[in-house]
């Protein structure tokens, strides 16, 4: 049960960023080569878009444009299309 935040002055917000260039994906041993340039977000864009849903009251932020049309569309897809395609791009980002 989701616990109410209302009147505590605490805000919450869920980032999802895809994919963010940090040392994130070298740490944790993920082969990024197969994952088009595309798709890759500045960490400073992350930040700055996030900071601005937050301030606009949003609870979820997605940053840029590429990534709220990439989540819009997988809203419209069939769930079993939906888990093929997630599942080819996660089968690039092999682990090293």
């Amino acid at each position: 049960m989701a616990a109410s935040l209302a009147g505590t002055g605490v805000r919450m917000l869920a980032l999802c960023p895809g994919f963010t260039r940090t040392e994130f994906h070298a740490r944790s041993g993920d082969n990024t080569a197969g994952i088009p340039g595309a798709l890759w977000l500045d960490a400073e864009r992350v930040v700055r878009d996030c900071l601005q849903d937050l301030a606009r009251g949003k609870t979820i932020s997605i940053p840029g444009k590429r990534w709220q049309a990439v989540v819009g569309v997988g809203k419209l897809l069939p769930p079993p299309v939906l888990r093929t395609l997630t599942g080819k791009l996660a089968a690039r980002r092999n682990r090293t």
